[in-house]
């Protein structure tokens, strides 16, 4: 059985054969680098062509000038190909149809298996597309798609190569696809040179000879260079010699510059002790200060805890006004109810409305057709006439017929709606899935891009430590250490003070302190104005915070110890850091835990409330625990990304973002393989609800055509029957009581819509009370919380006599921030002085000497040493680099002179061992080509060998044909000897035979050497031009055979001739009709 196909578009027809019997052999399909569609668009003679190929034998068939090579050269330019490799146009835009301003060229390529190219990517099916454009800069465009879903994966050339190498596809080997040109001089191809050339080239022999002859040339040249080398090292180690005694001369030196070398370490600390002594006295003065401050604190506390107090009362009273508002939440769920029924009611009310109008349209229509009716009976009266009987019984089977099939058309459309039912169920569900897994995406893609942020700034902070903190940080810190100040220094960011003890809390913490870390304090309104000025400078947007400097005890407002708060989480190695931060974010009474479970149930240990001193509660995760109110609650915090603003170690936080980026991506990646997944099903869902509806419509129609049909039989039947007037009137009286039940109807809708305008002015009436009860409430609370905010202005006078004595602690500490800043001072002068004895000596040395003492005798060693470099004109230093810079650069030239010696000595083996390999593979390949070429001459009864000359690079086909054998065998004495008959049996040259059998032997010969390449897809344009119908006939055959006997390849043979093949499972026919060309092309 053959089965025809027919695609045409506009100019081009392509028919289709293919027998899918039982009578060919069927074999495993290979699973990549199988042509399975060539789509063609405007390129060359074809507006659109579309060709679907087999996985084994695809003959294409057609006239001269049907389009049968543009299939051909389409696959080559569409696998990246170039132009000239076709022999069919000079540049790629002499193939765009005349007329068009580009072609467009997709072949789909097979990727299935163990061996698929990234089949995550490209699925089981890749389709490369290449645009031609006749104008713009780019000519050539490529496009690599996923089949399944459309997707653009690359526009690479690179991609396309990498994909052709790895399924093996050589469209640039002239013996693996052979255009009509190529295939033509095979063909008639005789020269031994030639011929041995097309084997080198079809076996990769000749590229990997070539790319043996580079590797030799480079050889060549690194020896020539290895000898220019060698002729230099001796000057070399000569010059090296001479700066090597020089500065064994001058060695008597070293011991005066060791000796002054150990004098001058003794002097930078000396001056090291000098400024410590200094500071040591300062601190003396500034314990003074600090004990008459401590008292004053003391009584400052005193007053504070006064107000502790008031604010407690103050706080109680707010929560009673909490309790107040409280209650109004029952109340709300009560008036939620009614409004929820007054909503309802309203849409009845509106469903009443509508209902009344379809009534009253319904009343209108049968009154119209009770009038209708009546003037048929006054008409049909008028009227009588005799029918044939017998014609009346066909008209009633034909109404039985079309009935029953009415009767079997509306029970498919029950099952076909309850099957649209089911789907748009399924659908509706999928779809719902669908919106979720979208969000799921993009929540995942949103959290890879924030990641992907953290980690750039990470890595930008590891050059910059202060960038942390925010753009300018770095400059304005040089700026505050060149300006002068009327209080301390500013301090600041305030994170560079703060060290986190474990790194778990690192971004619950930040999260907490996220801007005060940035901040900078100053102690004066005019130094705020002056950083302000330099922040604007810098462009720094950090905050500045006027404080105070006293290091008041808090140690009473810390909750219990068994609790891990903020405070007890950080090293601060600042106390006014500590202080301000305790001040501005209770850090102290913030507490940490592992668990929300563990944080809910220390919330309200306290009878429902916080415990005493514990403000607020977060988990390690990043969630707010408690709610002040009383209760659980539980609510999740925007976390900051990580820096390294707390001191952590920044290699763990990237280490750490990295995996949690790696973890991100694979979620990204199964969220979005989720989602095709569930958009590929509701899609098959949508076409199968479609496909259902077609068929409804399509039974609807039949019942339409079918009761349309019953209605003119039934008409035709009692036309002119006295019964018909029975009827009318039966009908009439039918319609006059439909009438009378719609008024029936009406007066029942009209009750019901009363009843429920009356439940709506009730409910209406309800919702009222209990607005005024809530009003009530909220005046009550308003009440308590005037009471509150009376009992917080009794705080002033405590504030007030805080102020007197912060007034007298501010006189002390100015005295005490002038010893400080001297203190400072001293103690920027010991870092400067020890970071300056540093460089001279890293580590501290005992002092024996004063400063001068030890100065008057480096001047001494220095004098020494001064003379005996104006002996040699050059000090020792400089004797010493010099002689160190020409033994580097003998050294240097030594080592590099080994090293590609040893690298040319590989190389040469190297180059050695792949010669032996090309040779041992060339000898391999010539045997293969050998055996298949017998093998193939006896498929015709010919017999022949290939002789292979290496040396002269030529090769000479000998065949001995059938004709040659029977005259041989009629010719021959049975007595002669063995000698005679072998001398008897002399193969012909090629050049000898007929054009048939020399067309079949190239065949052969082209067959041969297929069988030894490993490709996927193989053609060959007009390969029987030559041969006569015989030969024709076995070659074909011969190539049917050696495609199935090769599991993983694919034919592609074009003739424009008939076949003597018949299609199969495994061999497809396509013929090609000429494209009708428009007059301007032909």
């Amino acid at each position: 059985m053959t089965q025809t196909q027919s695609r045409s578009h506009n100019k081009t027809s392509i028919t289709r054969l293919r027998n899918r019997g039982n009578n060919g052999s069927a074999s495993e399909e290979p699973s990549i680098g199988i042509v399975e569609r060539v789509e063609l668009t405007d390129f060359m003679c074809h507006e659109h062509a579309d060709v679907n190929l087999c996985h084994k034998v695809n003959f294409i068939t057609g006239q001269n000038g049907s389009g049968k090579s543009a299939i051909l050269t389409g696959l080559v330019i569409a696998l990246g190909g170039k132009a000239s490799a076709t022999n069919r146009a000079p540049n790629l835009k002499e193939f765009i149809r005349e007329g068009r301003s580009r072609a467009v060229v997709r072949v789909h390529l097979r990727n299935r298996g163990s061996e698929a190219y990234h089949p995550e990517l490209f699925g089981d099916m890749i389709i490369i597309e290449r645009q031609i454009n006749a104008t713009g800069g780019t000519v050539s465009q490529f496009k690599v798609r996923n089949a399944s879903t459309g997707e653009i994966v690359s526009r690479k050339k690179e991609d396309v190569v990498a994909i052709t190498d790895h399924m093996a596809i050589q469209v640039d080997n002239p013996i693996n696809i052979l255009s009509q040109d190529a295939a033509r001089e095979f063909l008639a191809s005789t020269s031994p040179d030639k011929m041995y050339h097309f084997f080198l080239k079809g076996t990769q022999l000749f590229q990997l000879r070539e790319d043996l002859e580079v590797v030799r040339q480079a050889i060549t040249r690194s020896e020539a260079s290895i000898s220019r080398k060698k002729e230099v090292l001796p000057e070399m180690k000569a010059e090296k010699k001479r700066w090597e005694d020089h500065y064994q001369d001058m060695s008597q030196a070293r011991d005066i510059s060791t000796r002054m070398e150990q004098l001058s370490c003794q002097m930078a600390w000396a001056m090291v002790k000098e400024a410590e002594s200094e500071v040591h006295t300062i601190d003396e003065g500034i314990d003074v200060f600090q004990k008459k401050m401590s008292k004053i604190d003391q009584k400052v506390d005193a007053e504070k805890a006064a107000i502790d107090a008031i604010n407690q009362e103050a706080e109680e009273l707010k929560e009673q006004a909490q309790g107040q508002l409280a209650q109004l939440e029952p109340l709300q769920d009560e008036r939620r109810g009614p409004m929820e029924q007054l909503d309802s009611i309203k849409a009845t009310l509106r469903l009443f409305k509508q209902t009344e109008n379809e009534i009253n349209a319904e009343a209108r229509n049968t009154r119209e057709r009770i009038e209708s009716l009546k003037r048929d009976i006054t008409v049909e009266r008028d009227r009588l006439v005799d029918k044939d009987s017998a014609g009346r019984e066909r008209l009633r089977e034909t109404i039985h017929d079309l009935e029953a099939e009415v009767t079997d058309q509306e029970a498919e459309i029950s099952n076909l709606q309850e099957q649209q039912k089911t789907l748009e169920d399924r659908s509706l569900e999928l779809r719902n899935s669908e919106k979720q897994l979208k969000v799921d995406v993009e929540k995942s893609r949103r959290q890879v891009e924030r990641v992907k942020t953290g980690l750039q700034e990470l890595t930008q902070q590891t050059s910059d430590q202060m960038s942390a903190f925010g753009r300018g940080v770095k400059d304005a810190l040089m700026a505050i250490k060149k300006t002068q100040w009327s209080g301390m220094e500013p301090i600041g960011p305030i994170g560079k003070f703060i060290k986190l003890r474990d790194p778990k809390w690192s971004q619950v913490i930040e999260t907490i302190l996220n801007k005060p870390l940035n901040s900078f304090l100053v102690e004066t309104h005019s130094d705020r104005t002056k950083l302000d000025a330099i922040f604007r400078r810098c462009g720094c947007q950090s905050q500045i915070v006027v404080c105070k400097t006293e290091l008041f005890d808090y140690s009473q407002g810390e909750p219990n110890e068994d609790y891990l708060t903020v405070l007890r989480a950080l090293h601060i190695s600042n106390e006014i850091v500590k202080r301000q931060l305790i001040n501005l974010n209770r850090i102290e009474q913030i507490i940490l835990v592992e668990q929300r479970s563990v944080g809910d149930k220390i919330m309200s240990s306290n009878n429902g409330g916080f415990p005493q001193n514990v403000s607020a509660c977060y988990s390690v995760d990043g969630y707010s625990l408690g709610a002040r109110g009383g209760g659980l609650s539980t609510q999740a915090i925007f976390l900051v990304r990580p820096s390294s603003r707390l001191g952590e170690d920044i290699s763990q936080a990237i280490a750490r973002e990295k995996q949690q980026l790696i973890e991100q991506n694979q979620k990204l990646k199964e969220a979005q393989k989720a989602l095709n997944s569930m958009m590929q099903e509701v899609e098959a869902l949508m076409g199968e609800h479609k496909r259902s509806s077609i068929a409804e419509r399509k039974c609807r129609e039949r019942i339409n055509r079918a009761n349309s049909e019953i209605q003119q039989a039934r008409e035709r039947l009692q036309s002119d029957e006295p019964a018909k007037i029975a009827a009318l009137e039966s009908e009439l009286d039918s319609f006059s009581e439909q009438l009378e039940s719609i008024q029936t109807q009406f007066r029942d809708h009209n009750a019901q819509q009363q009843a429920k305008e009356s439940e709506l002015r009730q409910i209406e009436s309800d919702i009222a009370l209990v607005d005024q009860k809530m009003a009530a409430i909220r005046d009550r609370a308003d009440k308590v919380r005037r009471a509150a905010d009376n009992k917080t202005s009794q705080c002033q006078t405590h504030s007030t006599n805080i102020d007197y004595w912060n007034t007298k602690r501010s006189t002390l500490e100015e005295k005490m921030s002038a010893l400080q800043a001297k203190k400072m001072d001293a103690e920027a002068r010991v870092s400067e002085v020890e970071s300056e004895a540093r460089v001279v000596c890293e580590e501290r040395v005992e002092v024996v000497h004063s400063p001068r003492k030890l100065d008057h005798l480096i001047s001494k060693c220095k004098a020494q040493l001064e003379e005996i470099e104006r002996s040699s004109n050059m000090s020792l230093a400089e004797v010493a680099e010099k002689a160190q810079k020409y033994i580097n650069v003998y050294v240097t030239a030594k080592e590099e002179l080994l090293s590609v010696t040893a690298l040319v000595s590989a190389l040469k083996t190297a180059h050695q061992q792949r010669l032996n390999k090309w040779t041992q593979f060339r000898d391999s390949m010539t045997v293969r080509t050998k055996l298949h070429f017998i093998k193939n001459l006896l498929q015709r009864g010919y017999t022949g060998k290939l002789e292979f000359d290496h040396t002269q690079c030529t090769l000479i086909p000998k065949v001995k044909t059938d004709q040659d054998v029977v005259s041989e065998s009629v010719g021959r004495n049975p007595t002669d000897s063995q000698a005679d008959k072998g001398s008897a049996y002399q193969r012909k040259d090629t050049r000898s035979l007929s054009g048939g059998e020399k067309s079949f032997t190239t065949i052969c010969l082209l067959l041969s050497l297929w069988e030894t390449m490993n490709c996927p897809v193989r053609a060959l344009d007009e390969f029987d031009v030559f041969m006569d119908a015989a030969n024709r006939k076995i070659a074909m055959s011969m190539m049917v055979a050696s495609a199935r006997t090769q599991r993983d390849t694919q034919f592609i043979l074009i003739t424009p001739q008939d076949m003597s093949v018949k299609p199969d499972a495994d061999i497809t026919i396509l013929r090609l009709q000429p494209p009708r060309r428009s007059a301007a092309t032909a």
